[in-house]
């Protein structure tokens, strides 16, 4: 894997046995909360589905029982005999009117009942002008009807007698004979209103609860465009025994606003249709069914879900759970919406969101359509929620029926399981990495013995042992280990002693700077001295001083002779620059800087004579010896590849080696030496002394004693 070859081996094991132990953990972690997930999705999809199912086959069943019931009731003698004498006592009444009293009478009812309870559930600016009913039986009918209605359940509740009619016409004939029927049916069946509507004109010429819509027009009076109107002149087109239709929930507003909606079916008597039922059923009831009677939570539904109606004009037709639950924030976080403030005036107004909150999701639109599904959304109040939907058909309605959940809650077991698996890896991961820490660092030990007895033979430190006793791979290595040390502490003691006579044998050759040079790389070793003292000895007799002997006596006596100055440089602190047949070539200041140079090698000069006044005395020779001494800069080198010498170069060289050139026994220096040692010795001249290039030189000849 990249970037391993860069990890120590401790840390490779337990990089390895963590990625063992961890890609279990994580596979088998991830295959778990895989399945929990499904699982956990599985359930929460179906239960939503379940609910929906069921709410609509609740709905359905509800409805087709109103179908069935407005069937049964509009072909009984209640309603056929009821429709056939209020049509004829309406008609009786075609000359009816009301006195100015009473006119004044209905008018206030309007403006100071039903306006001002109009205008607090729908807002705006209502006027009696509006809903005041146009023809003079009508408002003859309001108001014998509708006003001691209005008056007995404003006092004393829909549960009071009945009140008495001062109408002495037909129609009341009528009326008193049907009302007792109509209230029992209307009690048995759990409905809030029956209205009997002419099929000609549209007239409602009865009306159980006596509204404002009671002997108005559905067909050119106030209430024209509503649901019940259109749904009424539809049956009387159709003018089929078996026709029925469903008016959709709307906010009615004879009924000031609130949520109303009506089965119709035709009246026949015999083959001829005489009329129109309109039933109006408990929204309630509607509303139970959706929201299971309030009790969300006892339903699977949790503290998010809930269940709705929504209608063609993607309008609510049931309540919503949050409003029912918490008025004051549901409202509050409308008014934080796109709605516009009219809208959520009007639902606070009403108390309700029925036929006032549009349902503008995918969910709503593709079950207006037809379609049913399951999809992610964000609904009403901008959540996401999972959203299962489909529609609800029967005749002639088409609602939406949603059931809802919020995405967090409905997932929250997702998330609840995630962090236990998480939790749960978390502490294998921390005990899988103790442990490859533990097993890690018992393996890697040997390692980093073996490691660090390496690095002691590195860092220069020898005879270094590794004390691991162990059988396997590991005790055998560090055997291996310690054979190794011992031969390299062999063979390093070896190569000192051969360092050691190698160096011996280059300071023979070179001096001690040169030496050092050519160790640190430089094979030519060249350098610029500034300032030294070179000294230059030509033996003067050597090809005579062979004698009787052979050559090989001849060459010890050189031999002896070269030594004895050899030994004569190490007291005096001078180096031996070379020996080459009669010449001698001495420097010092060279490899060490001595402040004192010139002095030493005047002084290796007068020992030179003294070695060669000895030799003669010793081996019955005539030698003598000429000494140029000379200060300044030179260059230094070592001459050579294979066989190398040292040598220098520069005039001060030249020079010294031109008094040494002169014959006798004498030691001459020039003017920089014999300034320096003025004080020191006495020197005779000066001379001239002609130098090829340079002219002529003064010299001085060191006298054998010295200043007092």
């Amino acid at each position: 894997m990249l970037g391993l070859e860069r990890l120590a081996v401790q840390s490779r094991l337990i990089v390895l046995l963590l990625a063992v132990s961890l890609g279990s953990i994580l596979a088998i972690g991830w295959i778990g909360y895989r399945s929990a997930r499904d699982s956990i999705k599985y359930a929460v999809e179906q239960q939503l589905k379940s609910v929906r199912h069921s709410r609509t086959m609740a709905l359905v069943d509800m409805l087709k029982g109103l179908r069935d019931q407005a069937l049964s009731i509009s072909d009984g003698r209640m309603a056929t005999d009821g429709m056939a004498g209020f049509r004829r006592g309406f008609a009786g009444l075609e000359d009816a009117s009301l006195d100015p009293k009473q006119e004044e009478e209905l008018r206030a009812w309007y403006a100071e009942e039903f306006i001002p309870e109009l205008k607090t559930h729908l807002g705006g600016a209502p006027m009696v002008e509006q809903y005041l009913p146009a023809e003079p039986r009508q408002r003859y009918l309001q108001y014998h009807y509708l006003l001691p209605e209005q008056a007995r359940v404003g006092t004393e509740g829909d549960h009071a007698s009945p009140p008495e009619s001062t109408d002495d016409s037909e129609y009341g004939i009528v009326h008193q004979a049907v009302r007792d029927r109509m209230e029992r049916a209307a009690s048995l069946f759990g409905y809030e209103d029956i209205l009997l509507i002419d099929d000609d004109t549209l007239e409602i010429v009865y009306s159980l609860k006596k509204r404002p819509d009671y002997a108005t027009n559905l067909q050119n009076g106030p209430y024209a465009g509503t649901n019940l109107a259109r749904a009424a002149e539809v049956l009387a087109h159709a003018r089929d025994k078996d026709a029925f239709r469903i008016a959709d929930i709307e906010a009615y507003v004879p009924d000031a606003g609130l949520p109303v909606g009506f089965v119709l079916s035709p009246i026949f008597n015999g083959p001829e249709m005489i009329g129109i039922l309109a039933l109006e059923f408990p929204v309630d009831r509607i509303d139970n069914i959706t929201t299971g009677r309030g009790e969300w939570e006892r339903e699977g539904m949790g503290k998010t879900g809930e269940c709705y109606l929504v209608g063609p004009d993607l309008m609510m037709r049931s309540p919503s759970r949050f409003m029912e639950e918490d008025r004051e924030r549901f409202i509050a976080s409308l008014r934080r919406s796109s709605l516009p403030s009219s809208t959520v005036d009007q639902i606070e107004r009403q108390g309700n969101v029925i036929n006032q909150l549009p349902v503008r999701t995918p969910a709503a639109e593709e079950s207006i359509h037809g379609r049913e599904g399951l999809a992610f959304i964000d609904d009403y109040r901008g959540v996401p929620v999972l959203s299962s939907y489909g529609p609800l058909d029967l005749d002639s309605i088409r609602w939406g029926v949603i059931a809802e959940m919020d995405v967090d809650e409905a997932y929250a077991p997702i998330r609840a399981y995630a962090r236990h698996a998480l939790l749960a890896a978390t502490g294998l991961s921390l005990g899988t990495a103790l442990l490859a820490l533990v097993a890690s660092w018992l393996l890697v030990r040997p390692l980093r013995q073996l490691t660090d007895a390496a690095r002691r033979i590195g860092a220069g430190e020898v005879g270094v042992r590794v004390a691991l006793d162990s059988r396997d791979e590991f005790g055998e290595l560090a055997r291996t280990f310690n054979q190794m040390s011992e031969s390299l502490r062999q063979q390093r003691r070896e190569l000192e002693e051969k360092a050691r006579e190698n160096q011996e044998l280059l300071l023979n050759i070179l001096p001690a700077a040169a030496v050092a040079q050519r160790r640190d790389g430089d094979e030519k070793a060249t350098r610029a001295f500034a300032d030294v003292t070179v000294l230059v000895a030509e033996f003067i007799g050597l090809d005579s001083a062979s004698g009787p002997d052979t050559e090989r006596q001849a060459m010890d006596l050189v031999s002896d002779l070269i030594a004895a100055c050899d030994e004569a440089t190490e007291r005096c602190g001078v180096e031996k620059v070379r020996a080459v047949g009669s010449a001698y070539l001495a420097v010092c200041g060279l490899s060490l800087p001595r402040p004192d140079h010139a002095a030493r090698t005047v002084q290796f000069g007068r020992d030179l004579c003294r070695i060669v006044a000895e030799f003669n005395r010793l081996h019955g020779t005539a030698l003598s010896v000429s000494v140029g001494v000379n200060s300044g800069p030179v260059v230094g080198g070592v001459v050579g590849r294979q066989k190398f010498l040292y040598d220098l170069w520069g005039d001060t060289v030249a020079i010294a080696s031109r008094l040494a050139a002169q014959h006798g026994q004498a030691v001459v220096v020039t003017e920089p030496v014999r300034d320096r040692l003025v004080d020191l010795y006495v020197f005779e001249g000066p001379i001239d002394v002609e130098v090829r290039g340079k002219g002529m030189v003064k010299t001085w000849t060191l006298q054998d004693r010295g200043k007092p």
